[in-house]
């Protein structure tokens, strides 16, 4: 039996070493002592060997066991967008590898798709799972989840999708289903094709039965959008609907499916919201701008307050708000009322000798009247290295791991970071986001969150890929705001190198870090963490540091820091001087960008064109959402939630400015959205006065649709759906929600009381304009299994991404089985113990010495 001492050796029990010190003093002893020389010797190697193995020797070893391989489990997808694809491919791939492999196939049929589900259920060490599907999945669990859960587990999963040979067209109507009359309302028709071939159709669009739009379009591409926007003029129910023509008189041949070329959307009009603007400048750009869009009451001091949608406050100055207004606003937002306070020369800090800060007003706002001091904009990819090599010993007790994890976290927790917005994805073999997006860590909640991320992360993978993580920040960072800083801090134990010939994983992270530093201005810092453990991965055959190599490559070798284990890393983001004083020009000049693209209020601006020439100096709260700001971060638009109600601060004036704007081009053109999305989400709800709310999405066939309830009578209320009684469940304080399914296409109804049910769409015509809170129209649509069509390029995408492969039928014989008889080895992490080996050599000493000394002193 060969023993071999692995390098990561140590024991379990290490306080038991300490009977070392009297065997050493016994020795010193018998030495004196002049007992024999080779009897102390042997007697003394007995004991040290009894020693070691009371102290439980031990070594960590990632190994690779093998499972006991059970075969191939095909998930073969049969659902209705199956149809569209080549027939089948299950059954022969089923045939052929049967005669080499155990074969077992699980169907997912019907016309919901719940792959995720799927692929969750079949998946095991065990088991190699091959999907055979168009990678469309509309309920249940979703694939990207289902196949990053299988990948952090090292079950592995592969795909073959079937070739795509008939074609298909479905079309959608993305938009509110609610408008505000007199208001453009904006919708987008989207058309999808199952193949990339060239086909001709004509779509029609109708509202309330009268052609609105119809065009002829030749499309090539997966997805064809058309936008457009109406103006409804009466309140209550209305109807959008899309509808394709195929031109073809072979309908079939061109159109596989005809159920999915008509869509229809319900839409509920309401009245303008009613709106109390306190202004001391009623024929202000903002006024003018509010008169358009809401039912407007310009006054110079609160009234009452009933019937009130929101309320803005425009410019008003902390002298003129008495305490007992603002207990009336602060009732009013609680229990569900919008308020927005829009700024200029005599709110938030003006007038110096009397400004909002510590009023009681101040206490309903998202922001504090003084100057922030935070510099904004900047976006941080925080690269953190999980590959194996993670787990050697850091020689002080430890893990690399726990110094990689541990130095994020004090990263987080410094000043450096503190208003920063944060990505954090892992690299072993592939990059992986854990955050989903970044992350506002200004907000104490979010850091705290992201620590317990950071904390759960475990090794994944089965080497070091740089590139795989560069590739995956620089995703991130491509798709935020192209006037923030960008950084990205790698924090790895600098295993990156690479020494086997044909290994170009080193040269392509250097050539994708160049480009990511010179092409998109993105500066990268390098965290090194030292072990005493130095393999041919960390030191190039001249002794150099492949992670600081790398460093001087890219021209940042002052960007890298090497750290010895247990210390903490000091990273600093200076600016260069020479670009300070073009950064003051940017701040004077009143620049701003979008901070948070997500949020309702910016989501899909990405530029605002003009600038401003002044603005309010205020610091958001900490739960605060910061939304638009300078470009040296100083906040524009900030909003909370505060109870029930929406608050909004703009701290730039109402375009008037007793005669000195500072931000006419805010109500103008189209940098006015984004003042119209702010006033229109302090709305929220436009339906206030109403018992009774509904909040009706659009339904699908056989699918569960969620209606959201809101009334102000007491007790849960009572609704119908096409007559039958709605089961509702309380969600909050007056707020309901309850789930229908509606069988049929068109529309149907919700009301009070029972009354008929599938509302034709000239029925619903001849009613529009009725305004009637006591029923609702509901369009029910056909399911989503006929929306998205022909292969799912994301599938692929998400296969090869979580360490999977993808299929053709040429490889049925070979690549398959050899796969599935491979990819079953999973990588496990081990206490090898050596108690044993250590007690066996310490009996078999003592044995053939007492043997030996028995012979010579008796048996001779």
């Amino acid at each position: 039996m060969t023993f071999n001492f692995p390098f990561n050796f140590d024991f379990f029990h290490g306080s038991e070493l300490l009977l070392l010190v009297p065997l050493a003093f016994f020795v010193l002893l018998g030495l004196w002592k002049k007992v024999d020389k080779k009897h102390l010797f042997v007697h003394t190697l007995v004991v040290f060997l009894l020693i070691l193995a009371l102290a439980a020797p031990y070594s960590t070893e990632i190994g690779t066991p093998k499972t006991n391989q059970t075969g191939i489990t095909i998930i073969s997808d049969e659902t209705a967008s199956m149809d569209l694809l080549q027939k089948g491919v299950t059954g022969e791939i089923s045939e052929k590898l049967g005669t080499s492999v155990p074969v077992t196939v699980t169907t997912v049929s019907g016309i919901h798709t719940s792959l995720g589900d799927a692929i969750i259920q079949q998946a095991s060490p065990e088991t190699y799972v091959l999907v055979v599907s168009d990678g469309q999945s509309n309920s249940g669990t979703p694939v990207e989840e289902a196949l990053s859960y299988c990948y952090k587990n090292n079950f592995p999963v592969a795909a073959l999708i079937p070739r795509t040979e008939k074609e298909d067209l479905s079309v959608e109507i993305e938009g509110d289903n609610e408008a505000v009359i007199d208001n453009e309302a904006f919708y987008k028709v989207k058309i999808r094709k199952a193949t990339e071939e060239q086909i001709s159709y004509q779509v029609r669009i109708t509202v309330d039965h009268r052609k609105v739009l119809e065009r002829e379009i030749t499309q090539t591409g997966r997805i064809e959008s058309i936008e457009f926007n109406h103006t409804f003029e009466k309140l209550g129910p209305h109807t959008v609907k899309a509808t394709l023509h195929p031109a073809s008189i072979s309908v079939k041949n061109l159109d596989y499916f005809e159920n999915n070329n008509q869509y229809m959307k319900s839409i509920y009009v309401t009245p303008k919201p009613k709106v109390l603007l306190i202004s001391n400048e009623p024929d202000s750009p903002l006024a003018d701008m509010m008169r358009e869009i809401y039912d407007v009451r310009v006054a110079k001091s609160f009234g009452s307050l009933d019937g009130t949608d929101t309320v803005i406050m425009d410019n008003q100055a902390a002298s003129t708000i008495s305490e007992a207004e603002t207990r009336t606003l602060r009732n009013y937002v609680t229990n569900g009322g919008g308020l927005v306070v829009v700024g200029g020369d005599s709110s938030f800090d003006f007038p110096a000798e009397k400004t909002y800060k510590k009023t009681g007003f101040e206490e309903l706002l998202p922001v504090t009247s003084e100057p922030s001091n935070w510099r904004g904009g900047r976006n941080i990819v925080l690269m953190l290295d999980v590959s194996p090599s993670a787990m050697n010993e850091n020689g002080i007790g430890g893990k690399v791991l726990d110094d990689i994890l541990s130095n994020t976290i004090v990263l987080l927790e410094s000043d450096l970071l503190k208003d920063a917005r944060v990505d954090v994805i892992t690299f072993g073999s592939r990059g992986m986001d854990i955050t989903d997006g970044f992350v506002d860590i200004s907000k104490e909640s979010n850091r705290l969150w992201l620590e317990a991320k950071i904390r759960e992360i475990q090794p994944s993978g089965r080497s070091t890929s740089l590139e795989r993580g560069l590739l995956t920040a620089h995703n991130l960072l491509k798709a935020q705001n192209s006037s923030a800083e960008a950084e990205i801090i790698i924090v790895s134990d600098g295993g990156i190198g690479n020494t086997a010939e044909g290994d170009l994983r080193f040269e392509r992270a250097v050539q994708c870090a160049e480009n990511l530093h010179e092409g998109s201005g993105i500066d990268i810092h390098f965290v090194h963490i030292y072990t005493p453990k130095i393999d041919e991965l960390k030191v190039t055959s001249k002794g150099q540091y492949y992670a600081e190599l790398f460093m001087n490559k890219i021209g940042l070798s002052e960007n890298y820091e090497r750290l010895k284990p247990g210390e903490r890393v000091e990273v600093s983001f200076s600016e260069n001087p020479d670009e300070s004083g073009a950064r003051d020009d940017e701040y004077s000049s009143g620049s701003i960008v979008v901070y948070d693209p997500k949020h309702f209020i910016t989501q899909n601006i990405s530029d605002i064109n003009n600038d401003i020439l002044g603005y309010n100096e205020v610091t958001p709260k900490p739960e605060a959402n910061r939304l638009v700001i300078t470009r040296l971060g100083k906040p524009i638009i900030t909003t909370w939630r505060l109870g029930l109600g929406r608050v909004a601060a703009i701290t730039t004036d109402n375009g008037k400015g007793n005669g000195a704007p500072w931000a006419a081009s805010l109500y103008s053109g189209n940098d006015s959205l984004i003042i119209t999305r702010t006033l229109n989400w302090a709305v929220a709800d436009t339906e206030m006065s109403e018992e009774i709310q509904l909040k009706v999405p659009d339904l699908k066939m056989g699918q569960p649709g969620r209606i959201l309830i809101t009334t102000g009578k007491e007790g849960t209320p009572e609704l119908y759906f096409d007559k039958k009684p709605m089961e509702i469940n309380s969600i909050g304080n007056n707020m309901y929600e309850s789930y229908v399914t509606a069988d049929t296409f068109g529309l149907h109804k919700i009301s009070e009381t029972p009354v008929e049910a599938n509302l034709t769409e000239e029925l619903l015509s001849g009613a529009s304009g009725t305004e009637n809170a006591s029923w609702r129209p509901a369009a029910v649509n056909r399911p989503d299994e006929y929306t998205y069509i022909g292969e799912n390029t994301l599938f692929r995408s998400a296969i090869l991404e979580n360490g999977g492969k993808i299929y053709t039928k040429g490889d049925i014989y070979s690549k398959i089985p050899e796969d599935a008889s491979t990819s079953t080895e999973k990588k496990i992490l081990t206490k090898v113990f050596y108690t044993k080996y250590f007690l066996t050599l310490a009996f078999l000493i003592y044995l053939l010495y007492t043997l030996h000394h028995t012979y010579n002193t008796r048996m001779k």
